[in-house]
């Protein structure tokens, strides 16, 4: 329904403006502006369920927080987070990056074995244009990826009005995240832990 009502807003938004622009240009600008923002922001900001649930947290009566690791295999980093996480103990979900996993069937094979999961994080990781694809290459992202998962990631977490119908036909759900490391953005691994830690819930 939400969906829906944004979508609509947006375009009687567009013919709002059309038809008022010459007599009310005051009362119809700020409206075309509105419009877009309200389809921009659930596409742009990873954690907003406008569009279709976002998981970001999860109910547990234990001291537990769902480590969540994305863009492997990879053949260097993906042993070294292994070998971390048997150190501590920890399972992780790896969001795999599709022709990455068919690259290197080997560390997929070793992450299972060590009892992590791996969920689908789309096939190429388009991340400068996934948020602007059509329902087609939506699905060919999401179907192309080697290893069948339940869960599934956009790229930098961004995704439109497009990406839940196929996620739902297929049984997944979007996960998002209750914080980032941003390690891609700082290669400092106290400021990355610090700013984990902080957003821990």
């Amino acid at each position: 329904m939400r969906r829906r009502l944004i979508l609509g807003f947006a375009v009687g938004g567009a013919v709002f403006f059309a038809l008022t622009v010459g007599w009310f240009p005051w009362v119809a600008l700020p409206v075309l502006f509105v419009s877009p923002l309200l389809v921009l922001f659930p596409t742009l900001v990873a954690t907003c369920s406008w569009w279709g649930p976002v998981v970001t947290h999860f109910e547990t009566p234990r001291r537990e927080v769902w480590l969540t690791i994305d863009d492997g295999p990879d053949a260097i980093h993906t042993p070294r987070m292994l070998e971390l996480r048997a150190r501590f103990e920890a399972r992780a979900t790896f969001f795999t990056i599709g022709k990455k996993a068919a690259a290197l069937p080997e560390e997929v094979a070793r992450i299972r074995a060590a009892g992590h999961e791996i969920a689908n994080h789309t096939f190429s990781h388009p991340s400068a244009s996934f948020w602007a694809y059509l329902p087609a290459p939506i699905s060919r992202e999401i179907d192309r990826h080697p290893v069948p998962a339940g869960y599934f990631r956009a790229p930098a977490g961004l995704k439109n009005f497009f990406v839940h119908p196929p996620l739902v036909r297929r049984g997944m759900r979007l996960i998002g995240w209750t914080v980032r490391g941003l390690d891609t953005v700082s290669n400092d691994p106290e400021a990355v832990a610090a700013r984990i830690r902080r957003g821990l819930r």
